[in-house]
């Protein structure tokens, strides 16, 4: 049987009415290698020659049906959200699982990452670390899960060596995410030049802080670090979070701003040099001399745990390619989290682990990321679901309505105080499907799951202004408000 596999570098993004995460990639199941000891002859029915005497069946029984012939039925790489997510999913199917992490149980999320976005607690994260991990632990132990601790990579399709140990298991999935890219250029390697590791584990703030990179998580490590008293100075490329609204990612650049971040955009870097134990980068637009460079804008596909079959599994880019299964390219064997490149956000790597362990299991569920919500922990939050006013334009045209209402005449916001921001609606004029959702400002990342959620029903900007009751005075009267803006431009009925 054939079958087509798809990555986040070929999949349209964008398709008439919602976000559709895969297209045209799915594929019938496959019948079993392994030919029944019980076929009916071709001939006709068996006759008694062809059965089996009574000692015969017995015996294989017990040799064969009672015996398993792998000593894992789950083998999980790579203990972040994807994969601790799929342990738990493969062990409540009831399979013998084992998982392999090499540093943190948890990954970075547990690690520092989220934790990060907190700066009252930047001095007090490694005791919040502990606790995480030991409940994640505790976790795996209730489920019977095996941990091992150590690099594991891939013998063939059925072995894991880890540690000098080899694993016999039934069936993979990889979840090694990836791993932070030093740019090439001059000095990259100075002791004083950071990752995305090297922050999260940081437990003091450096006096002066260039961070490289203005995604969402160089916004995060820039707040917090501002916050958190150092000068810090932000540098991209292009725009501040290229992948997310203009409109809100301005917002979140104003924010920044305030904070004290200095924030200079279309700038690259050329060169850094040791300067009496500081280090001086050099840009297009002159030299600023600072205590660390964080490199927060690349990183690439950890292919450690591949091994042997590298060069079987296929890869596109820095992504691991799967189906809607979840299944690579080597039967049995499945990825999630960020090594397929389809989303970094932890919550999209949980529901993948959940859908490859399910398939692992013999299921068939298939991955669905239409309206994955997208989140900025920066003070205040921004959140965003669906297309962007940009690519809703691009593809919608006239068809695109936006409706919009401020924080500032919500009477939440105006008793608590916290009136900056506001909630933006994309929706089609036809029949009000709502395209795209942008909130900025107090609980944005909170507000974010009811618009995540009705874009995932496919409920409408009618039903959210007639039909859904919001309790008053809550933030999330807002999203009604910029609903009812959006009707008030000519949606049909």
């Amino acid at each position: 049987m054939s079958k087509k596999f798809t990555t986040a570098a070929e999949v349209p993004d964008k398709l008439k009415g919602f976000f559709r995460f895969a297209q045209g990639i799915s594929y019938s199941d496959r019948a079993d290698d392994e030919s029944s000891p019980f076929q009916f002859a071709k001939t006709g029915p068996p006759t008694e020659k062809d059965l089996l005497p009574d000692e015969d069946f017995d015996s294989f029984i017990k040799s064969s049906l009672f015996k398993k012939k792998y000593e894992y039925d789950v083998a999980v790489i790579g203990g972040g959200p994807a994969g601790y997510t799929a342990a738990l999913q493969a062990a409540k199917y009831g399979a013998k699982t084992v998982m392999f992490e090499r540093e943190m149980l948890g990954g970075v999320t547990v690690g520092g990452g989220a934790i990060l976005n907190l700066a009252k607690i930047l001095s007090n994260k490694n005791s919040i670390n502990t606790h995480l991990t030991a409940n994640l632990a505790r976790l795996m132990r209730s489920y019977h899960i095996r941990v091992e601790v150590g690099e594991a990579s891939l013998n063939t399709a059925h072995e894991i060596v880890c540690c000098g140990k080899v694993y016999s298991v039934s069936k993979v999935i990889l979840c090694g995410g990836t791993m932070p890219v030093r740019p090439d250029i001059s000095g990259s390697d100075n002791p004083g030049v950071w990752t995305l590791a090297d922050a999260t584990k940081a437990t003091e703030a450096p006096t002066r802080l260039m961070i490289l990179g203005g995604g969402a998580q160089g916004c995060e490590i820039a707040a917090v670090f501002a916050e958190a008293g150092s000068n810090v100075m932000l540098v991209e490329p292009d725009r501040l979070l290229p992948g997310m609204d203009a409109q809100l990612a301005e917002a979140v650049k104003e924010s920044l701003i305030n904070a004290g971040v200095k924030i200079y955009a279309g700038v690259s870097l050329k060169e850094i040099i040791d300067k009496d134990g500081s280090l001086f980068v050099i840009t297009e637009k002159g030299g600023v001399l600072c205590d660390k460079l964080l490199f927060a804008s690349k990183k690439a596909l950890d292919k450690s745990p591949l091994g042997n079959l590298e060069d079987s599994i296929k890869i596109i880019g820095d992504a691991i390619v799967v189906n809607e299964y979840m299944e690579t390219s080597v039967s049995g064997i499945y990825a999630a989290g960020d090594c397929t490149g389809f989303c970094s956000q932890t919550h999209a790597a949980r529901r993948m682990g959940e859908v490859a362990a399910a398939n692992a299991m013999g299921k068939q569920k298939i991955i669905d990321l239409r309206a994955v919500p997208v989140t900025v922990f920066t003070m205040p939050g921004a959140a965003s679901v669906g297309l962007s006013e940009e690519d809703a334009l691009e593809i919608y045209g006239d068809d695109v309505v936006v409706g919009s209402s401020l924080l500032s005449e919500n009477v939440r916001a105006m008793l608590t105080g916290k009136t900056d921001g506001f909630v933006k609606v994309l929706a089609g004029r036809k029949h009000g499907e709502i395209f795209g959702v942008h909130i900025y400002g107090e609980d944005a990342v909170e507000m974010i799951a009811e618009p995540a959620a009705l874009m995932r029903m496919e409920v409408t900007i009618h039903e959210v202004c007639s039909d859904i009751l919001h309790a008053h005075p809550t933030y999330a009267e807002a999203l009604v408000d910029a609903c009812a803006d959006a009707l008030g431009k000519g949606v049909g009925e």
